[in-house]
């Protein structure tokens, strides 16, 4: 951790009072508490030479090798603790991450388990049973050295000027000055940069802006969109006044303004503190918030990430602290903001591979959405830290200790082959409704993008946070489906979406246009199909020679019902509507023919307008003559239909069955026939062309005879055929 906050506090478990007699120990603990770590390092090597059992020096020893980055060093010591019995919870979590940076995640697994005291141990074996999903887009990511590494620490780049390369580095500034830190054991930090030549080759780096730098550690640096701004992180080297309460120089955080001459104008921001750090600047491309790390009191533990707003006066305000999606009870640290507001930042405290791991996290609205590991090769088991991308985001360079076993930093260019989505994982599946079954190469149009399932009817997909997907399926031979997702319909990182799809029955309405008189079949008959629901037009169509419709009835399903007017009709036929309703109860088609009288009747002297156009039987009450409210919309049909044809003249005539008195059913049927006359005229139809007469039993249609000693035996089925109202065109004029 060398090389993130020098002046980290380190606050051992132990008293080591007991150590005092020894004076080379005395003097280990002494450069320890001042944070000479690396300086500490050799005398408690030889303690532990003379005593490996030592738990006192084991933890201080660990500590040492864990905050300079020797994950061997930090396994070793905090592995024997683990194994006498002696080691601290914190001790077990250290000793895990030093297992999973040297890549032993099955051993670092039960010490993740165990660790209680947040929910780091939770993360870290999550991530250990998870290890593959850090490797799906590895294909994504092109990662190599660049050739101005030195042999110390360089890390953290940056842009500047479109082509120059800002960075930190360790390596020392002349031949003949050598300024080392206690707590590394390598020199102070500072500012180098380099470009490349005509021939796509780096320059050997210089120091950045010489005046700019400090004799003690300086960066990482971050600058303005114009390039007339630069912040940049520095250590608090007032030796009477900048000191903290415990004795270390705290790093902050300093803007100046840059011209052609260098320089000027350097002061420290004002939420800038003694007692803790602040380091690590980023500039949003718009100037206007600045996030850095720090691990100033209110936060999540160690280091966080903290985000200031430039006020309309020009100076930034309090910061407020990113929250716990961001931040950990570890470190979070070294973030970098795009345009698009993708914050980019370094946390060992979040679902990793192991050491400091590289993440991204949108920023809406100022908060952050979720937080998404950038996996491999971006990723190593090893601290990956330091980012920074191009304006377009597909090029850029990260940080990293991957090459010489965790020891010294290294600046690795980047490159992004194709565009990672980040989000949850979603398993679409395609079923049959009814059956269950898989429905394979079902297609799939996500948004806008067609996709397939495959032979299991699965397709998988990444669906980013806070967008809304719509879905559409289409299958051979089944209704087309329609839904949606998002990540809010699950808690998990990966779950799955059904799609059930009904299979289409195939439905529809099959006829003959037919002629009442001889069954031919019309030509030319115009066939209007009123869905009454909606109250729309469903379908039109005039009939070929064979007088055949044909409609298919796609969308509707086995346990819809129907409700359609159907209105027949051509030129010299008597028009026809249909009142049709219907339960679909089975798949295939609707024979119109067998459900109505799909015939129509010329309009000719003899025929009856009953028959041509549907006429229900016309009921009274019992010895009654009076039309009653259903007999009256039969009339209204006969109404239409001589209002259509004004040239129409119609007898009315009223039968009965031969029961009762013949004079009886003269008398009743003459009455009604007439009643029935007088309402058709009272809608409209002039008298003269309307007359009702009465038969009573004289026209019996099928032998049902009871006069005299004749006895009837025919059913009432019977009876009822020769009880009936006949509309007998009598003349065209």
């Amino acid at each position: 951790m060398n090389r993130f906050i020098i002046s980290l506090v380190v606050v051992s478990t132990f008293n080591f009072c007991a150590m005092a007699q020894d004076k080379a120990l005395l003097a280990a603990n002494k450069l320890y508490d001042a944070k000479s770590y690396s300086e500490a390092i050799p005398t408690y090597e030889k303690a532990i030479k003379k005593d490996s059992s030592n738990a006192l020096v084991l933890s201080k020893l660990g500590d040492c090798y864990r905050l300079t980055n020797n994950a061997k060093g930090q396994m070793l010591c905090y592995g024997k603790l683990v194994t006498a019995g002696k080691a601290e919870a914190i001790q077990k979590l250290y000793y895990g991450e030093a297992l999973m940076e040297l890549g032993r995640y099955d051993e670092a697994t039960k010490y993740m388990s165990e660790y209680t005291n947040d929910n780091r141990g939770k993360v870290f074996a999550k991530s250990i049973a998870n290890l593959k999903a850090f490797s799906k887009n590895e294909d994504a990511y092109k990662v190599d050295s660049v050739s101005f590494n030195s042999t110390e620490n360089d890390f953290s780049p940056t842009m500047f000027n479109g082509y120059q390369i800002v960075f930190t580095s360790s390596r020392n500034k002349t031949s003949w000055i050598s300024r080392k830190h206690g707590w590394t054991g390598n020199n102070y930090y500072s500012l180098y940069t380099t470009e490349k030549d005509l021939g796509g080759k780096f320059f050997k780096p210089t120091l950045f802006m010489k005046d700019l730098q400090s004799k003690y550690n300086d960066g990482p640096v971050c600058f303005g969109r114009d390039n007339k701004t630069v912040y940049f992180t520095r250590n608090n080297a007032k030796k009477k006044t900048g000191q903290s309460a415990e004795g270390t120089f705290k790093l902050k955080i300093f803007q100046a303004a840059l011209n052609i001459d260098g320089f000027e104008r350097v002061y420290e921001l004002p939420f800038n503190n003694k007692e803790y750090n602040c380091a690590h600047p980023s500039l949003s491309p718009d100037g206007q918030t600045l996030y850095f790390a720090s691990d100033m009191g209110g936060g999540q533990g160690g280091l966080d990430i903290w985000v200031s707003k430039l006020g309309a006066d020009g100076v930034w305000g309090t910061p407020k602290n990113m929250g716990d999606k961001v931040n950990t009870a570890g470190n979070e640290m070294f973030p970098f903001i795009t345009a698009d507001t993708t914050l980019y930042f370094s946390s060992n405290g979040l679902d990793g591979i192991g050491g400091l791991d590289i993440y991204e996290v949108k920023i809406k609205n100022g908060l952050p959405k979720k937080v998404y590991n950038m996996g491999k090769p971006v990723n190593s088991t090893y601290d990956d830290f330091g980012i920074t991308l191009t304006d377009d985001g597909l090029s850029g360079y990260i940080s990293s200790n991957r090459l010489h076993g965790g020891i010294n930093d290294d600046i690795f260019s980047l490159s992004v082959l194709r565009k990672v989505k980040r989000g949850k994982t979603v398993n679409i599946v395609t079923k049959d409704k009814d059956s269950g079954e898989l429905l394979a190469n079902t297609r799939i149009l996500i948004n806008s993008d067609s996709v397939r399932t495959n032979e299991k009817g699965e397709y998988q997909t990444i669906i980013e946070d806070d967008l809304a997907y719509t879905l559409n399926a289409n299958k051979t031979d089944y209704f087309d489906a329609s839904d949606s997702v998002s990540t809010r319909m699950s808690e998990e990182d990966e779950f799955t979406k059904t799609m059930l799809l009904e299979k289409d029955p195939k439905l529809a309405l099959v006829g003959f246009v037919l002629d009442a008189k001889d069954n031919t079949a019309i030509d030319g008959a115009k066939i209007t199909v009123l869905d009454n629901t909606p109250n729309t037009v469903f379908d039109e169509y005039t009939t070929t020679a064979a007088g055949d419709y044909r409609k298919s009835l796609y969308g509707k399903k086995i346990g819809d019902k129907l409700n359609y007017q159907i209105t027949l009709e051509k030129q010299g036929y008597l028009k026809k509507v249909i009142t049709f309703t219907y339960d679909i109860t089975k798949p295939g088609d609707i024979q119109l023919n067998d459900l109505l009288n799909m015939r129509i009747g010329k309009v000719a002297v003899g025929m009856d307008l009953a028959k041509m156009i549907d006429i229900k039987p016309i009921y009274f009450d019992l010895g009654k003559s009076k039309v009653r409210p259903d007999a009256a919309i039969e009339l209204d049909k006969v109404v239409a239909a001589m209002k259509e044809y004004p040239n129409m003249i119609i007898e009315l005539g009223s039968h009965t069955d031969c029961r009762s008195s013949a004079a009886s059913n003269l008398k009743l049927s003459d009455a009604r026939a007439k009643a029935s006359a007088a309402y058709i005229v009272k809608k409209g139809v002039p008298k003269i062309r309307i007359f009702g007469k009465g038969y009573g039993e004289k026209k019996i249609l099928n032998g049902c005879v009871c006069e005299g000693k004749v006895k009837p035996i025919c059913s009432e089925d019977e009876h009822a055929k020769n009880r009936r109202t006949e509309f007998i065109i009598v003349k065209l004029k």
